[in-house]
C-alpha cells in the first residue's frame, strides 16, 4: 500500500511538472488566443530604407563648474537613407557629418545631456544637419538615430 502511494504521488508530481511547463511554454489551453491568430495578423510590407553608421563619435562635453572635469560623451549614430545611392553619398559626407555633431554636442555639459532624452538629442542633431544642409529636402538621410550612447 505505501509502494502504491508513492507511485502515485511520483505520477502525480510528473502531472503537475508538465502542467507547470504547458502553462509557462503557452500550450494547449494555456495559450493566449487562438493558435492561427499569429497567421491572421497582416505583414507589412519591409522597408526599403538602407542604414549608414557613423561609429566611436566621441564627444568632450563643457566642464562643470570651476572644480568640475570634463566628461567624455561616445555614441554611434545611424543615418537612414532612401537608396544605394544616397548611402554612397551620406558614406563620403560622414567626416560632415561627424563634425556637425562634434560642434553641436561639445556645447552642452554632462548633466545637460543627461538629463536629456534620446529623442530631445535626436531633435537638436537632426536641426544642426539641416542647418549644416540648408534644409531637409538636401540632406542625403532620412532620418538620424543613435545607436548607442555612453557618458563617462
Amino acid at each position: 500500500m505505501k509502494k502504491l502511494v508513492v507511485v502515485l504521488g511520483g505520477i502525480l508530481v510528473l502531472v503537475a511538472a508538465a502542467a507547470g511547463a504547458a502553462w509557462y511554454a503557452g500550450w494547449g489551453p494555456f495559450a493566449a488566443g487562438d493558435a492561427g491568430e499569429a497567421d491572421a495578423r497582416p505583414v507589412g510590407p519591409v522597408p526599403s530604407e538602407r542604414y549608414v553608421t557613423l561609429e566611436k563619435l566621441v564627444v568632450m562635453t563643457r566642464a562643470d563648474g570651476a572644480q568640475g572635469r570634463p566628461r567624455y560623451l561616445a555614441m554611434d549614430l545611424v543615418f537612414a537613407v532612401a537608396d544605394k545611392e544616397a548611402a554612397t553619398v551620406t558614406t563620403a559626407q560622414l567626416p560632415l557629418l561627424r563634425s556637425v555633431a562634434v560642434r553641436t554636442l561639445s556645447g552642452y555639459r554632462a548633466e545637460e545631456l543627461r538629463g536629456m532624452e534620446i529623442d530631445q538629442i535626436v531633435a537638436v542633431l537632426d536641426e544642426q544637419y539641416r542647418k549644416a544642409y540648408g534644409g531637409a529636402g538636401q540632406m542625403p538621410f532620412r532620418q538620424v538615430m543613435v545607436a548607442r550612447m555612453m557618458l563617462e
